[in-house]
């Protein structure tokens, strides 16, 4: 277990300020008291001695002559396949994992970049001599995995190393108290045998090392211990460790097999909180003059974290979803069911961490929300689902069902169950179980160990009457469930004999075994239990009813977080006494200023004053039209041959829509070319029939005006159906080459203004064109000297295990000229989750350079100002040492080398947790009683040392507003032009919030800086282009058909004829 040791708790507690989310507006409250310096820990791998191999042939002198490179790998294992003995194969299986672990450390080491401090004591071998020293000894490698759960943080903590038994199996040099720590756990039958190791659940895990934790509080009384339940612990004082590893006898309640399991402290290190504090009041840390690392005092921060989240975690009714978030399930837990007969439920919490502010030490809280399973019968989701199909016989009703089976059948896949019964004789049992799947003869080993089980002729699933197993009778005895001779019962007859009461014969079985060895327990005996998080993609419906439940006034979340939250949280609990922390619960308040919002430009110099951050350009011209639009047509996507609305309806809007284009200033041919208008498609070969209408427009247009360049094509779409936008998307951006714009029906066709002139915003930058210029901008940009970068990479998420791997998608777009109206893009791929960009940033940026220089008279800009989007603190260097050179090559290739462009590189976040409350009416929107658009806050809970702001651009319509979060990596520009402090600061934030009124689609200012914003904008259409890797309804509303549109190729790119322009928007 990774230990942090405190010292004795200081006579004065400490008292980190709660804030809002991150960092909240609260009430000011007393300076944080110096607090005495905590123990942290280090890391370290930690090996063990392989355990005994069964005996070897004759062959195995083989291996000892092998190098551990990956052709002798190969090598090996096709002579395994050949006919080696099956030691041999488990001798080979152990040299992959053992190279496999070797290569995961080296990776997460990598990936953390993050210094490792090795004990001197440490001793390494290589994979040939430990191999060399197995065959010696007859031992087998102890195989080591990580816990599902665990989230191996960046701070000071590590993953979970499992082993079975009482032996820890240490290194003999690897002294105590040294490395990094870890929990070492590992369970055996007691028997002294050691088994093999495995991934420990999450909630087994938590329940061994609160027994650990137990143990070691007896044998240290004096020592206040906290844990987040993975890998760390941290101690008040430091321990002595006279008994370590601690083991810990463990006994799951539904069996009485005990199983041993060890934990071993193995790192302990101290967490300073005193020279934190001293940073915090002089914002200079005398070990890092150089300010290279960050974040800052990481590893008392995490230590802070791990004893203020001990207390919410030790409380079984509730439940903690990954580093900082809180739900109560509870009496009193604020919930809302997904629908009225919905599997899920959402559930009100809280979000906390520990955030370092200039001065002082910050609690970040805030509401957040969560979904969860329903605690609902399992009968009662057969029911929901329409699943009570069983017990006729009928195969035709069970057949229709399979599919919604499956889809239950997956849902409650490991989820746990209280069952309940009484027996035949009135005695009540309960007992908690995990359940497989619902009783399904695929699922089952074949033939399951133990009794045989039969399915009836047909059937997939089955109910109490189509499910039977053999019964034989006990030793001694010639008969089966009383007086029956033995042979094969259904579960409803066993049920019935053994409890005395009939299960329900309509729903189906649910298996609470295994594969190999299932339990069929009747669905109304099964209550799922409450606090169960799900992670899956929501319907439409349900996401709707989500936000809504989570979608509350600015006041509701304050006074959630003053009356419930320390409650939720146990910021009351004794335990942070006895550290020496005590949390402010009022909320801190900060200084704020408000900025004026920019004056608008349109046509003919027009300008108009936005009110709340939005404006109308009713009676206006669009600043600067594209090229006049005379290649284009339109066409209806109707499902089935009668749809409801007449095409002559929609010609007539059409018709409307284009006469509204030419008013508002974007030249377009009045008259499409007379052809067919409909394309009917089937609902499972949409993608097909869409695709062979394209085809024919792109043959009748090429003929008509010799080339697809240039075409526009206006889509109106049946309804808000995400394959089928995903469809046009995908085969006009990739395989066709010309510009789309959709809109649904029933909306086109009311002819109203607002809706056209949404359609018109898109068609006019697709088109070339500048919608609306900001006038009273900063003067680096009105010389057109800057060029504004913006990049962000969105990665594969809630996939299924067949396209878990699917790459991470990067999407960059960079302004042309000094009107920032046109952001063209460029998008790629990179290795499936990972954020930091690959060599491919330097050809794609170079690019946007060209495309500047085409547009700018064969000149380069002097200013590069990067918003880069999405990364976390701990990424922060990361940008300025992987991908901050490759962007200066790709200027290095371009510029002379006494010309190079000065760079700056702000970091935008707009998925935190700060949130700021006005304080009065002066400062309040009256409509939505947010803070007002806008509102810049710099100080208070920002760092003095690092150039950060939080901006609220947007006027939050509903809800909480949530303001972005600037952070300023690097500056050559600001600083140098401007001076050094407020000047600078004051320009870079008036330009970021210049930016947000350029949004080219929108007639308001946006939450976050449109690069920014226009990046995660052409990830999410690379998404949509790649529709076999990810379910284009992540980008859209929702999804109601099942056809797939085009096959993608790898690396998808966009058609050359849509290059360089915005086809994304």
């Amino acid at each position: 277990m990774n230990p942090m040791v405190l010292p004795e708790p200081p006579a004065k507690p400490t008292t980190p300020k709660t804030t809002s989310q991150g960092r909240k507006r609260c009430h000011n409250g007393q300076q944080t008291t110096p607090v005495e310096p905590w123990d942290s820990a280090s890391s370290a791998v930690v090996c063990s001695t392989p355990r005994k191999l069964a005996e070897l042939s004759g062959q195995l002198h083989l291996y000892t002559q092998l190098d551990n490179d990956t052709s002798t790998q190969r090598l090996l294992f096709r002579k395994v396949k050949k006919g080696f003995t099956e030691q041999a194969w488990q001798l080979a299986a152990a040299q992959q994992q053992l190279a496999q672990l070797r290569a995961q450390v080296t990776n997460a080491a990598v990936r953390k970049r993050k210094t490792v401090q090795i004990d001197p004591n440490t001793k390494f071998a290589n994979i040939r001599d430990i191999h060399r020293a197995q065959i010696e000894a007859g031992e087998k490698e102890v195989i080591t995995a990580e816990s599902s759960d665990s989230e191996c943080p960046s701070e000071a903590g590590s993953c979970i190393i499992v082993r079975r038994g009482e032996n820890a199996n240490a290194p003999p040099d690897d002294p105590k108290g040294k490395g990094k720590g870890k929990a070492q756990a590992g369970g055996g039958d007691g028997s002294g045998s050691h088994g093999p190791l495995g991934t420990i659940p999450a909630r087994k895990l938590k329940i061994i090392l609160q027994h650990a934790i137990e143990e070691l509080q007896r044998l240290e009384p004096e020592a206040v211990l906290a844990t987040e339940f993975k890998s760390k612990l941290v101690s008040s004082s430091k321990l002595k460790l006279a008994k370590n590893p601690v083991i810990i006898k463990f006994r799951n309640e539904n069996s009485t097999r005990e199983e041993l399991y060890n934990i071993k402290v193995v790192g302990e290190n101290e967490a300073p909180l005193a020279a934190m504090d001293r940073y915090l009041r002089t914002m200079v840390d005398p070990s890092d003059p150089d300010e290279a690392h960050f974040p800052r005092c990481e590893v008392s921060v995490d230590a802070l974290n791990v004893v203020l989240g001990h207390s919410p975690r030790m409380n079984n009714q509730i439940t903690a979803v990954g580093k900082g978030r809180f739900f109560p399930w509870g009496p009193g837990s604020a919930t809302s069911r997904l629908g009225q007969q919905g599997p899920l439920t959402a559930i009100r919490g809280f979000f906390q961490s520990v955030r370092l502010g200039t001065g002082r030490t910050l609690l970040n809280v805030n509401v957040t929300h969560g979904v969860f399973k329903t605690d609902v019968r399992v009968s009662e989701l057969c029911k929901w689902f329409g699943l009570d199909v069983f017990g006729t016989g009928n195969i035709n009703t069970h057949n229709n069902a399979r599919a919604t089976l499956r889809t239950l059948s997956n849902f409650l896949a490991k989820t746990r169950v209280t069952v309940q019964f009484r027996t035949a004789d009135g005695k009540d049992v309960t007992t908690k179980r995990a359940i497989h799947s619902l009783a399904c003869k695929n699922g089952l080993a074949s033939p399951p160990v133990g009794s045989l089980v039969f399915f009836s002729q047909g059937f997939v699933y089955g109910g109490p009457r189509e499910v039977k197993f053999q019964l034989d009778p006990a030793e001694g005895q010639k008969t089966v469930l009383g007086k029956k001779p033995p042979g094969a019962y259904s579960v409803e007859q066993y049920w019935q004999w053994k409890y005395g009461q009939a299960p329900d014969k309509s729903l189906p079985l649910v298996n609470l075994g295994t594969a190999d060895k299932p339990m069929f327990f009747p669905a109304e005996r099964c209550l799922i239990a409450a606090g169960q998080a799900v992670r899956s993609k929501l319907t439409g419906d349900e996401t709707t009813v989500i936000l809504d439940f989570a979608c509350r006034s600015p006041f509701a979340n304050a006074i959630s977080l003053e009356r419930s939250s320390a409650a939720a949280l146990g910021l009351d609990e004794s335990i942070l006494g006895e550290f020496g922390i005590t949390v402010d619960k009022r909320l801190l308040t900060v200084a704020a200023r408000e900025l004026p919002a920019p004056m608008v430009t349109y046509a003919s110099a027009k300008n108009l004053q936005s009110r709340g951050g939005s404006w109308n350009m009713t009676g206006v011209k669009f600043a600067k039209a594209g090229p006049r639009i005379t290649n284009w047509n339109w066409v209806r996507i109707a499902e089935g041959d009668n749809p409801s609305i007449p095409i002559d309806e929609i010609a007539r809007s059409v018709q409307q829509f284009v006469e509204f284009l030419n008013a508002s200033g974007v030249a377009v041919e009045t008259r499409a070319p007379n052809t067919a208008h409909q394309i009917t498609v089937g609902r499972s070969t949409a993608a097909e029939d869409i695709k062979r209408a394209f085809a024919a427009i792109e043959s009748y247009t090429t003929k008509a005006k010799g080339s697809i360049k240039g075409f526009f094509l206006l889509v109106i779409l049946p309804r808000h159906d995400a394959t089928l936008y995903g469809a046009v998307k995908s085969l006009a951006d990739v395989q066709f080459g010309f510009h789309t714009v959709c809109s649904v029906e029933n909306t086109f066709i009311k002819n109203n203004l607002q809706t056209f002139a949404n359609i018109g915003l898109k068609w006019n930058l697709k088109n070339g064109g500048t919608n609306h210029i900001v006038k009273d901008t900063i003067d680096i940009l009105t010389s057109n000297q800057a060029m504004i970068v913006g990049y962000d990479v969105t990665h594969p998420t809630n996939m299924s295990n067949d396209k878990s791997s699917a790459p991470s998608l990067v999407g960059m777009v960079a302004s042309v000229d000094k009107d920032l109206g046109q952001w063209p893009a460029v998008a790629w791929e990179q290795p499936s989750r990972q954020e930091m960009l690959g060599e491919e940033l330097t050809e794609n940026f170079k690019s946007r350079l060209l495309l500047w220089r085409q547009r700018n008279q064969s000149r380069l800009p002097q200013f590069i100002i990067i918003y880069r989007d999405g990364v976390s603190e701990g990424q922060f260097a990361q940008v300025l040492t992987t991908e901050l050179p490759m962007i200066r090559k790709a200027c290095d290739q371009l510029y002379p080398p006494k010309q190079r462009p000065k760079l700056s590189i702000i970091v935008s976040v707009k998925r935190h947790q700060t949130r700021f409350y006005p304080t009065s009416d002066q400062n309040m929107d009256q409509k939505s009683r947010n803070i007002k658009n806008g509102t810049v806050v710099d100080r208070g809970v920002t760092q003095a040392r690092y150039w950060d702001f939080f901006l609220t651009a947007h006027t939050a319509l509903k809800g909480t507003a949530r303001p972005a979060h600037y952070t300023v990596l690097m500056d050559e520009i600001f600083r140098e032009k401007y001076g050094v402090g407020n000047s600078a600061a004051d320009q870079l934030e008036k330009l970021t919030h210049n930016l947000c009124y350029l949004f080219g689609r929108a007639t308001k200012a946006v939450s976050i800086c449109p690069p920014a914003y226009y990046a995660d904008i052409v990830c999410e259409r690379a998404r949509v282009h790649r529709p076999a890797l990810f379910d284009v309804s992540d980008v859209a509303s929702t999804t109601t058909s099942a056809s797939q549109p085009v096959e993608p190729s790898n690396n998808v790119q966009v058609h050359s004829n849509l290059r360089d322009t915005m086809y994304y928007i």
